[in-house]
């Protein structure tokens, strides 16, 4: 019983309150010390090695991306989707995602191939997921 209540928190671990880039200082942190890479549908950030060991994540998105909040909100979920695609796969980093205005059409496979390139040119080694 314990192993089923498990994993139904698995997912949830990747976006819990301490998984999470919460401080103007940590947003700050990422953007100076970090690397970033631009693709066609996000901007990705990362900072290697964290100050404390952990894999953080956070998405940016402003009103200068879109008046709109269902727009915002849409851009939000893709990059929650992409990130809980991409969380057991990633090493201990703190990554910030910044949508790009062709992601207002983009599809959630296209976002995730865009960052997963993203990742790749920034040198982040992907490792396989472990089969259960």
């Amino acid at each position: 019983m314990d192993d089923v209540a498990a994993e139904a928190q698995e997912p949830s671990r990747a976006f819990g309150r301490e998984a999470r880039l919460r401080c103007q200082s940590h947003f700050t942190m990422v953007r100076e010390q970090g690397c970033s890479e631009a693709g066609r549908y996000c901007v990705v950030n990362i900072l290697r090695p964290p100050p404390d060991g952990t894999k953080r994540a956070a998405f940016c998105i402003s009103r200068r991306f879109s008046k709109l909040a269902v727009v915002r909100n849409r851009a939000r979920r893709l990059f929650r989707e992409v990130y809980r695609e991409l969380y057991p796969k990633l090493p201990p980093s703190w990554l910030l995602f910044i949508p790009r205005r062709h992601i207002q059409k983009a599809k959630m496979q296209e976002v995730l191939q865009d960052a997963t390139s993203s990742l790749e040119k920034l040198g982040v080694v992907l490792t396989r997921e472990q089969p259960s």
